[in-house]
């Protein structure tokens, strides 16, 4: 039976009929943020429930489902449904018990769908034949749920969309009866234990229980469901136990005696306690990223996840997902580390807006993380271009330390640093990085200009491609204009340097031979360091924007 089992997936890999993969995306009625419209294909808002009389849907806050669906007059490709049951969610059973009461609600779905400019209907019922939700249910509701899809299908016709959410076992549902009525399924691939137990593992391990999103899709396979309408889900929150409750990714931080740690085997996180033990596990976007790697190669239909509200400010969550799954597959990728806040964050956010725009326009793909804990040799694989956009050269845990360098040494993919990348030395309890400094040319940091000044830069290289367009002086504002122990330049090219004489207001903390744009050509990678990187206000020189594209391309390209 394993054998049969683990021959499942290989059976179906590379047979999808759809390729066009979908990122559903759960957009709740009780919250107010409005989903990035970028960043999915999918938006189930949540929740319709089943009218008292089990002949309708009473939707959540229309408003706000107005709201969602107008994000299409903007974005025509996007698909907007009502998810209607929701854990707890009852009158499923007695609604489809009744041939009238499944055309009177299929009826009022249609209504639905027409007066909000929906694209479908996501049926939440959780789940047909069971109480557990504390509902009530019937030995008759699995043959029930498969009228009550057909009727579904009949009524919204063929164009719209119908889709479902199922439990992880794959129990519960005639699937054979019902998939050839159903454009996809969603599977609930989490919530399938409490920690010490992880709820949403890949894999099997000592840290999972019997039920992992591996054995769930072979176990939805089996039960008659095609790859190709296979959704696997994955949760935006952690889920604790006794000794600590679930939270949003947002909020799971290390501190208070917590930290957080990598399962290898299951591939999904953890935070422990002092003693070791997991208390929530959780998903992070290097789990997620090995996630879409499992979904691309047995090519389900796409990713879904609960729920958008979840991910944390920067999108680091979403951004995985949309860079991995969203019509990515011949867009050349770029990973983005920021810290996003602090001194530095007016600058980030600023680039983040431009970067963005720039990848739009070039057909290439951004994701940003605001740590380097994702990092390993198998997350960079997935990256072309890493651009270290305001992230220090230290607080990198040591398998991230190890991937970066393999990826520099051995011309894995680009590089791009600003400012904050030769913040080097020994620096809140951090040791100095060796390789790094090495890397920028043998430095260590010494000294800055607090109060921030204008300086004329000088272009010493105008042949290099990063140089290619821009004046051979030009004026940056605001900038901090790092001071080292010795200058790089012995050890580096140097593509610019800044006058010091030119500095407004003048300043006493100068280093007399100042490089701030310089390569190493000693590293396979195509790399470029920019010590300028703290005020938003860079955007306004266009040498600095054009120093910045030339150097996206010429790092996204490789030497003969």
């Amino acid at each position: 039976m394993a054998a049969l089992m683990a021959c499942l997936l290989c059976g179906f890999t590379g047979s999808a009929r759809n390729t066009d993969k979908v990122i559903v995306g759960y957009v709740t009625s009780w919250t107010d943020v409005m989903p990035d419209p970028a960043t999915l294909t999918h938006i189930n808002y949540a929740f319709g429930l089943v009218k008292d009389t089990f002949d309708g849907v009473n939707v959540n806050n229309p408003d706000r489902l107005r709201a969602i669906a107008a994000l299409k007059q903007t974005d025509p490709d996007l698909k907007v449904m009502l998810s209607v049951g929701g854990w707890g969610a009852g009158n499923f059973s007695e609604m489809a018990a009744s041939a009238d009461n499944r055309r009177k609600f299929a009826e009022d779905c249609l209504r639905i769908v027409e007066e909000f400019n929906l694209d479908g209907i996501d049926i939440d019922w959780e789940y047909p034949g069971s109480s557990a939700a504390g509902i009530s249910s019937s030995p008759a509701d699995r043959d029930n749920f498969t009228l009550l899809i057909k009727q579904l299908r009949d009524t919204l016709g063929k164009k719209r969309l119908v889709t479902i959410a199922t439990a992880a076992g794959a129990q519960h549902i005639d699937y054979k009866g019902v998939v050839p009525y159903l454009d996809f399924v969603n599977i609930m691939t989490y919530d399938m234990a409490d920690a010490p137990k992880h709820h949403a593992a890949l894999f099997p391990s000592e840290n999972t229980p019997d039920m992992t999103c591996d054995v769930s899709v072979k176990a939805h396979i089996a039960a008659g469901v095609p790859v190709d309408k296979l959704v696997m889900g994955v949760p935006f929150y952690g889920r604790g136990g006794k000794e600590k409750r679930g939270s949003g990714f947002r909020n799971i931080k290390e501190g208070d005696g917590y930290s957080l740690i990598f399962d290898n085997v299951a591939k999904v996180p953890f935070m422990v306690n002092a003693d070791g033990v997991p208390v929530i596990g959780y998903d992070d976007a290097r789990s997620l990223d090995i996630k879409c790697d499992y979904i691309l190669e047995h090519d389900l239909r796409g990713v879904m996840y609960w729920d958008y509200s979840g991910d944390d400010d920067a999108g680091t969550l979403r951004n995985t997902l949309a860079s991995r799954i969203k019509n990515q597959k011949d867009k050349r990728r770029i990973l983005v580390l920021s810290e996003g806040g602090g001194q530095h964050g007016h600058f980030t956010s600023r680039a983040m807006t431009w970067l963005k725009g720039y990848a739009d326009t070039h057909g290439l793909a951004v994701t940003e993380i605001r740590n380097a804990d994702p990092v390993t040799g198998t997350f960079l694989d997935g990256y072309d271009l890493i651009i270290q956009l305001d992230f220090p050269p230290y607080t990198w845990p040591a398998e991230a330390e190890k991937a970066f360098i393999d990826y520099i040494d051995n011309g894995r993919g680009g590089w791009i640093g600003f400012h904050h990348a030769t913040l080097l030395g020994e620096f809140d309890g951090y040791p100095l990085w060796r390789w790094f400094s090495n890397f920028m040319g043998d430095i260590t940091f010494k000294n800055y200009i607090a109060p921030l000044a204008d300086g004329t830069v000088k272009v010493e290289n105008a042949t290099h491609p990063v140089m290619q367009g821009v004046d051979s002086t030009f004026v940056l504002p605001d900038d901090e204009w790092y001071t080292y122990n010795t200058s790089p330049r012995s050890n580096v090219s140097v593509l610019a340097s800044v006058d010091e004489d030119s500095y407004i207001p003048a300043s006493d903390v100068r280093m007399g031979d100042h490089p701030v744009v310089w390569v190493n050509p000693g590293k396979k990678a195509r790399n470029v360091y920019f010590q300028p990187g703290h005020s938003p206000r860079l955007f306004e020189s266009e040498a600095f924007r054009r120093m910045f594209s030339n150097a996206i391309g010429w790092t996204l390209g490789k030497d003969d």
